[in-house]
């Protein structure tokens, strides 16, 4: 089984270790998986990022089953910012198994 690896876009309002320690708070996000900090290979991810939130799965999860946690655990790190952001989540799987979770906040249209 893969990890699940979380990328953070800085403008978001959250840091990797908030995400991390929102993961270890939530019971159901902790049967997953303990949550962990990863420096991010070079180039591989956005520019943005400066550290990710990895996640060793015991099980699979179907990606809405994700993004849904994922989603919810953002709002919680946020007690600033009540009102729950709305998110793009941008998913790939590679080859060796991870799942990665590119989180940043949506960006108005033109």
């Amino acid at each position: 089984m893969g990890r699940l690896v979380v990328a953070l876009d800085a403008g978001l309002g959250v840091s990797p270790e908030e995400l991390a320690a929102a993961w270890d708070a939530d019971e159901q996000a902790r049967e997953l998986g303990g949550a962990a900090l990863e420096e991010p290979p070079s180039s591989e991810y956005i520019a943005d990022v400066v550290a990710l939130v990895v996640i060793p799965l015991a099980v699979n999860l179907a990606s809405s089953a994700t993004y849904d946690l994922v989603r919810k655990l953002v709002a919680k790190a946020r007690p600033a910012k009540p009102e729950p952001p709305d998110l793009e989540i941008i998913h790939v799987d590679r080859a060796n198994g991870d799942r990665i979770l590119v989180v940043r906040q949506r960006r108005p249209g033109p």
